[in-house]
């Protein structure tokens, strides 16, 4: 299993990580919970996700060995142009870092701005996900490309893409 009902600790050990990545980050970087876990009432697997915004994305490559240190790994761009992307397996968190003129900062934050202000589309979005999870109880990618859609109509719905 890998979908799981809305933890509040989730908000918490977002804070704790942010904190840590505060700590050793010694430049500029705003940090944001994104993703299900940051919507109360929603369906998730849990992964905390945190938006890292900065000014130069560049500046990333010099400060990599103080998020491994934290237990982060470097993923590079993980098949997204524009990102640097950091995965940790213990207390299992992704973290994104865009550049701040990035379209896909929008994109994150006003999911998360949507789906908390949308009880219906929580409940349609659990739906979803709890049949899909039946579906394919072993198969998260399978799981992830027919989710794909619900992403793609709300961000079309709000003008995002």
């Amino acid at each position: 299993m890998y979908l799981f009902p809305h933890n509040p600790q989730w908000t918490l050990e977002f804070e704790q990580e942010s904190k840590a990545i505060m700590a050793v980050y010694d430049a500029e970087i705003e940090l944001h919970h994104i993703g299900s876990t940051a919507v109360p009432g929603l369906l998730a697997k849990d992964c905390i996700d945190i938006l890292g915004v900065v000014p130069k994305l560049s500046t990333v490559n010099f400060k990599a060995h103080k998020l491994t240190a934290l237990g982060f790994e470097n993923r590079g761009t993980y098949g997204i142009p524009g990102r640097a992307y950091f995965s940790k397996p213990v207390r299992k968190t992704h973290l994104h870092i865009f550049e701040s003129a990035n379209p896909n900062i929008e994109k994150h934050m006003e999911f998360v701005q949507i789906m908390r202000s949308n009880e219906n589309l929580v409940e349609e979005l659990n739906a979803l996900k709890a049949e899909l999870h039946h579906k394919y109880p072993e198969q998260q990618n399978h799981y992830q490309q027919e989710k794909a859609f619900f992403y793609q109509q709300l961000f079309f719905n709000n003008h995002l893409l």
